[in-house]
Parts: structure tokens; C-alpha cells; sequence
């Protein structure tokens, strides 16, 4: 299992890193998961209590870095969504389906759309969510090309 996306605890003496927010542009952007951690949701009016991966997703873009905290909740109204999300790291629809292979997730790539989205409680905080996942292209192999 990947480490904690919480942190680690940190001792009095430790130095701390200056981290500012990049917020980038509406667009689609490639990511990286930089891990995954599997927990569970206790439900609210929208979403029952289900299985719930928590995820780190790092993108690179000219104006940033950016990090963003994302969660795929494990129930069948986002299956779509679920679905989204690993034919984005390449993995195969087969019959309708896709295998949710989580080993695959730690430090997989994709590609995404972000948008940007207000605080709830403080509609001046702007930050960046995955809007949705965009599938992975096929390769396409030519005879003769390596």
C-alpha cells in the first residue's frame, strides 16, 4: 500500500516548505496519480456510504505545478465515472466493461479535464477539479515500425 496522502507526522525541529497554489487554466491536461489511498465514505444526501479511493493527482503545466486531492466513490451511480478514470491510464474496455485494476494506479498517467471551482464557504478561494478523464489513445502499430 502507498504511503499515507495525509503526510507523514513531522517533528518541532523540521524545516517546513513554501508551498503556493498554482491555478491553472480551464483546459485538458496530462496528470500523474502520485498515489492512492483506499478508504471508506460515510454518506451524505447525494452519496451513500460506500468504498472510497482518495487520490493524489499532480499535473505539469507551464504555469505550475498543481496537486489536486480527487475521490472515485465505489457505487454504482459512478460507474461512469470510475470508468472515466481507468480508460484514462490505458486500461481495455472489454463487452462494456472496464477492470478496475488498482495496482496499476500509484504513479500511472492520464489525461484530464480541469476546470476551476469556488470554495463552498468562500467563493473568492478558486481551485482546480477534475472535471472529467479523457481515454488513453489506442497505439497504433504499422508493420515495420518499431
Amino acid at each position: 500500500m502507498s504511503e499515507d496522502i495525509r503526510g507523514r507526522e513531522m517533528d518541532w525541529d523540521d524545516e517546513v516548505a513554501v508551498n503556493k497554489y498554482t491555478l491553472l487554466p480551464e483546459g485538458d491536461y496530462d496528470f500523474v496519480v502520485e498515489s492512492f489511498e483506499r478508504g471508506r465514505y460515510e454518506g451524505s444526501d447525494k452519496v451513500p456510504p460506500c468504498k472510497r479511493a482518495l487520490l493524489k493527482i499532480r499535473v505539469d503545466a507551464p504555469e505550475g505545478t498543481t496537486v489536486m486531492t480527487e475521490s472515485l466513490f465505489l457505487y454504482k451511480g459512478m460507474e461512469w465515472k470510475l470508468a472515466e478514470f481507468f480508460l484514462s491510464l490505458g486500461a481495455e474496455e472489454v463487452g462494456g466493461h472496464v477492470k478496475m485494476n488498482w495496482q496499476m494506479v500509484p504513479q500511472a498517467t492520464g489525461r484530464a479535464t480541469i476546470e476551476v471551482t469556488s470554495d463552498r464557504k468562500d467563493p473568492e478561494k478558486k481551485y482546480n477539479h477534475v472535471k472529467s478523464y479523457l481515454p488513453k489513445p489506442k497505439k497504433q502499430f504499422k508493420a515495420g515500425e518499431f
